[in-house]
């Protein structure tokens, strides 16, 4: 076996027939980390001729004549064949130790775990298990498990499998809520490159990359028809006549159970029923007030969140959304996750990447919500295997561990928990 560097045409056409296909291993990734302050590689394992493993590289110094590399959702190679993956491993090693690495970090979208939403149960892989262990033995070092966002891409995902995926399995108020969305003057279209600005006005309040990034990415993965820009757009003059017609509904209500509390005014369940209908008025009357305002300034429709999404050979993944929170009658997060959900899957994709949950289902998870969420829309959770450090040149990485550098590149703090072991 022969470790060679390869052109990023002949790395795509191996790429995207792997089983580990992904869109982080792809030469429109590697394009767009060049912005990043990456130097960029591609190198392919040829075993008579044919290539049977390969990665995008991503590399920069880490200190004096030193360099770490970085395989994102890689290698691209069959972990479960051990006598390929050994070979693969020591050739890669003295590949890298000639140019002056000191490790590799590897993250590949090898599966251990099937993790069931509902009651919390895990379906273990058993060779992945065992395929754990072998990299350790093979000189892979492997940093720590977590159950939140400590590493650098997420441990656990939900994914939804679009071509059998049943709507009317969702919640029902989740399905009404979509409903009266679509009656209310909700719609989504295409954004263009012109747009990322906006988009990224919803979403700089949790995210540390630029808006330039973005636009890179953006740029970058079109050439390839590969990313779309969703743009969630309101139509004033349509919200404004359904928020009348919801005013009349709910003030009709709300006369009748004054009428009753009136007579019981001691009822505490008709009590509650009225407050609930009070508060709806109030928030009818609100968004009512704002959209009348928008129109008085010319506004006849507005966008109101956006989602940037990555396409890659049947596969598409959420990448990030943000909307505006101004209008409290209209569930936009929610709406944008069901639009991408019915649109990918009219379209004929395969899978829903939702990118991201952690693997705490408890009470004290401090991104509970950020669970809940995703999990309502009844995906599948995938575990990976996690995060491992091809040891390279033994040395250089325990002079870059005891001076901090690794620690300082890599590690964000594990977050506390309070409330559970």
């Amino acid at each position: 076996m022969d470790i060679k560097e390869i052109k990023p045409e002949v790395f795509s056409e191996y790429a995207k027939n792997h089983i580990l296909k992904n869109f982080f291993q792809t030469k429109e990734y590697g394009e767009l980390m060049k912005h990043s302050d990456f130097s960029v590689m591609y190198v392919g394992a040829y075993h008579k001729g044919l290539i049977v493993g390969a990665s995008l590289i991503l590399y920069k110094s880490i200190g004096p004549n030193m360099k770490y590399g970085y395989a994102p959702r890689g290698f691209l190679v069959d972990f479960y064949d051990e006598t390929l993956l050994k070979m693969f491993t020591k050739k890669i090693k003295e590949y890298f130790f000639m140019k002056g690495f000191a490790f590799i970090k590897i993250n590949p979208e090898v599966t251990y775990s099937v993790i069931n939403f509902e009651d919390k149960s895990k379906l273990v892989n058993t060779k992945s298990k065992d395929l754990v262990l072998k990299l350790k033995e093979l000189g892979y070092d492997k940093l720590r498990d977590n159950l939140y966002f400590e590493s650098l891409l997420p441990k656990y995902t939900p994914v939804i499998y679009l071509p059998n995926y049943d709507f009317n399995a969702l919640d029902e108020k989740l399905l009404n809520d979509m409903k009266e969305a679509e009656l209310s003057g909700v719609s989504i279209t295409n954004g263009t490159e012109e747009d990322i600005e906006k988009f990224y006005s919803f979403v700089n309040d949790k995210e540390s990359k630029t808006s330039t990034y973005y636009k890179f990415f953006y740029k970058e993965f079109k050439k390839s028809d590969m990313v779309d820009l969703l743009m969630i757009n309101l139509n004033y003059e349509i919200y404004v006549k359904y928020l009348q017609k919801q005013y009349i509904f709910e003030q009709e209500k709300n006369d009748a159970l004054n009428r009753q509390f009136e007579l019981t005014p001691n009822d505490a369940a008709l009590y509650a029923k009225k407050t609930r209908s009070d508060d709806i008025m109030n928030r009818i009357s609100a968004d009512m007030a704002l959209a009348n305002l928008r129109m008085q300034e010319n506004n006849t429709k507005e966008v109101l969140g956006a989602a940037f999404v990555v396409k890659y050979e049947g596969r598409v993944t959420i990448i990030i959304t943000g909307y505006n929170k101004d209008f409290q009658g209209i569930d936009i997060k929610t709406y944008i996750f069901y639009k991408i959900i019915e649109e990918y899957k009219k379209a004929g994709y395969l899978y829903l990447d939702l990118y991201g949950i952690t693997a705490d289902f408890t009470d004290a998870n401090p991104y509970k919500t950020l669970n809940d969420f995703k999990l309502k829309f009844k995906p599948t959770v995938y575990e990976y295997i996690g995060e491992f450090d091809l040891i390279v040149n033994k040395p250089f990485h325990q002079l870059l561990w005891s001076t901090n550098k690794i620690q300082k590149e890599f590690y964000k703090p594990a977050i506390k928990r309070t409330g559970a072991n």
